[in-house]
């Protein structure tokens, strides 16, 4: 067809009087692709599509009784062109057949089907075609199809994709060997992994609070809704009748019955200490019912051994904050309190350089209690002042444990403004401990006063691998700038340390004097530094494997930072 002949053929598809014989010629003209032997610029393709989007208004309404005719019209639109038929309603979900031929359902196709009220129920049985992720943007292209704001969405709509997305979530819950899974899954769907359906429930369920109450008490999938939004909607967005229909689930009763009851007795205890301090209106509405089921999970997961958690001292302290929420049984608090006593204390570094301006110090921020909070090592002193908020802990174990903090941990709690009057005071009477675990940095102007320099960087070394992560970096530093290192002293530092954060200089000079005039040295050098060093190859290590390449090279990298001192 000659393009040059399109106006004529879309001013014949817009004429009220064209006859139906010339119906399938106009069709024909305006659908068939110009050939791209006779257009390589592509402008006659360009004209035709523009005379069929301007045509096709027109024609579709003239084929309601020409089944092949509208067929051919729809396999020649775009996606575009179908959802703007379909939301105006010239397009019909009685056009599937003819539509579905040649693509696959889309999320917009049925945003613009279930704007129509007649369609609605038809639309929702085409959600079986889409995946998880087209099932949410099926309500978040609806402002984009029909310039309306969510609450317009039909209600069967909505419910009908949650009804999809919670399916698998209700089949775990409803299974003892997968129950565990379920609840973790339900209680970690809060976008971090996009693609996966929990948090893809939570992002529809957010943009829709006015149906939570009637898919709350849906009796498919009202239990998994439930669990959504006591683990992720705020306190200030359930009213009364949403969590009296959620009160059944807050304690997770599933959890009693699994193949795994010493995990999910752990997990039933972070779960509802969660939601207690998320809803604290729980503790109000069902305290009995909480209690006891933290005791219960306490005696069946043993959570307060030490050598029973899997995740170190960040489990711990999650154990007790959990306990202090929802326990009411003294015996336990005081072995929680106990067990606080017993972690490893922080290690404060002072007089650290500081990056900001002078101008900008305050003082008082140096102070060891101020410095917990700065690194991040105030998380038992802090532990301590919940769980001795709670009216059950018996005052003598808290009491007994401050006795076992660090001096810096005493003095934030009795600083700190939600601490009780009582165990504030109780720290405010114990007698001025000396400073233990208080490590003073300090310059080289003042290292030079000392008889042995060195062996203070020593002793901060030691001291550092009991130090958190950041104060370990930080105390490396110091000593690799201090001019009072030694060779010794420089073996046990992180060789990432001294090759990337060190002085240029200081590292090439001592670069230098490990490989030398050597041309086989400096090749193992540049093979060990193909990838990014660990923290646990010590200096010592490295310039060893760069000595050693001319006789016997060795195959590990690793060792303790002091076991080449």
């Amino acid at each position: 067809m000659d393009p040059r002949t399109m106006p004529m053929w879309q001013e014949l598809a817009q004429r009220e009087d064209l006859p139906m014989a010339a119906l399938p010629a106009v069709i024909q003209a305006l659908a068939r692709p110009v050939p791209s032997r006779h257009d390589v610029a592509g402008r006659g393709e360009r004209r035709r599509l523009e005379a069929f989007a301007q045509s096709l208004p027109h024609l579709m309404p003239r084929t309601v009784t020409s089944p092949g005719l509208r067929a051919r019209l729809i396999h020649s639109s775009s996606p575009d062109q179908i959802v703007a038929m379909a939301a105006s309603g010239t397009v019909t979900v009685n056009d599937l057949a003819a539509i579905t031929a040649r693509r696959r359902v889309w999320p917009e196709l049925i945003t613009a089907f279930a704007a129509h009220p007649h369609q609605v129920e038809q639309a929702t049985e085409l959600l079986d075609h889409l995946s998880a992720e087209d099932l949410e943007n099926v309500l978040a292209c609806w402002g984009g199809v029909h310039r309306a704001s969510a609450a317009g969405i039909p209600k069967p709509l909505v419910e009908a994709i949650c009804h999809r997305l919670a399916a698998p979530l209700a089949a775990d819950l409803a299974a003892p060997q997968t129950v565990l899974d379920g609840i973790r899954r339900i209680a970690n769907g809060n976008g971090d992994r996009p693609s996966d359906c929990e948090d893809i429930l939570w992002r529809v369920l957010d943009a829709h609070p006015h149906h939570w109450l009637s898919l709350a008490t849906d009796p498919c999938f009202g239990q998994v809704v439930c669990h959504m939004l006591l683990e992720h909607a705020s306190a200030q967005r359930l009213d009364d009748a949403l969590m009296s229909v959620c009160l059944p689930v807050a304690s997770c009763p599933e959890l009693t019955d699994t193949s795994h009851p010493v995990l999910a007795a752990r997990e039933r205890l972070r779960r509802i200490g969660h939601r207690a301090r998320q809803h604290p209106q729980l503790l109000t509405l069902i305290p009995d019912t909480l209690h006891a089921a933290a005791a219960n999970s306490v005696t069946q997961g043993r959570p307060l051994h030490y050598t029973h958690q899997s995740d170190g001292v960040p489990g711990i302290l999650r154990t007790v904050e959990d306990l202090a929420t929802v326990g009411a049984d003294p015996q336990q608090l005081a072995l929680a309190t106990e067990l606080l006593a017993k972690l490893p204390g922080p290690l404060v570094v002072t007089g650290l350089p500081r990056m900001t301006p002078t101008a900008w110090h305050n003082p008082h921020d140096d102070e060891p209690h101020r410095l917990l909070e700065r690194h991040y090592q105030h998380c038992r002193a802090q532990a301590l002042v919940r769980i001795a908020s709670n009216p059950s802990t018996p005052s003598s174990a808290v009491t007994t444990a401050l006795t076992a903090l660090h001096p810096a941990e005493v003095t934030w709690i009795r600083l700190c403004p939600d601490t009780p009057l009582w165990c504030a005071r109780a720290a405010a009477a114990l007698p001025a401990p000396p400073e233990r675990g208080i490590v003073r940095i300090l310059t080289d102007t003042e290292l030079n006063t000392l008889p042995d320099p060195a062996s203070t960087l020593q002793s901060w070394l030691e001291a550092r691998l009991h130090a958190d992560s950041w104060v370990y970096d930080d105390i490396c530093s110091v000593v690799l700038r201090s001019r009072h290192r030694t060779p010794a002293i420089l073996r046990q530092l992180s060789a990432r340390h001294v090759l990337t954060q060190g002085p240029p200089p200081v590292a090439a000079q001592l670069m230098l004097g490990a490989c030398g005039n050597s041309p086989s040295r400096w090749t193992r050098l540049l093979d060990l530094l193909e990838s990014p060093l660990e923290d646990e190859t010590t200096f010592g290590h490295l310039t060893d494997q760069i000595s050693h390449t001319d006789s016997k090279p060795e195959t590990n990298c690793k060792t303790s930072p002091l076991s080449s001192a």
